[in-house]
């Protein structure tokens, strides 16, 4: 069975992906990979947690239920981040604006299984 360090190899091989990162729900990253090392993942796992915060607040005032995934597109870039079901656990996915999201959310449904199984 790969380790969850493979794992998170093979999804920033994955075209556009140009880092992803477990992280948990105190902020801090459990496991990372970066394409080419130029992204501060401790930084974006903080920052992560904050979206979060506040999209559970919406869900919560909206009484839509619990987040189960975010995507946000930016001019230059796309973060996908996809909650596990105990709650406690973000896979984050930064990509390039360029990427492919259909196929981003095709590898992080099928990597989180995988994942959760190593956890």
């Amino acid at each position: 069975m790969p380790e969850i360090s493979d794992l998170l190899a093979n999804l920033v091989k994955v075209d556009g992906v140009k880092a992803v990162a477990l992280i948990g729900r105190d902020g801090f990253v459990i496991e990372q990979k970066t394409r080419n090392g130029k992204v501060d993942m401790e930084t974006v796992g903080a920052i992560v947690i904050g979206g979060l915060h506040s999209s559970e607040s919406i869900g919560n005032e909206l009484n839509v239920g619990k987040v189960e995934q975010s995507m946000v597109e930016y001019e230059n870039g796309i973060i996908l981040s996809r909650i596990f079901p105990d709650g406690n656990i973000i896979l984050t996915v930064i990509a390039d604006q360029n990427a492919m999201l259909g196929n981003i959310r095709y590898q992080v449904s099928k990597f989180v299984p995988e994942i959760q199984k190593q956890l």
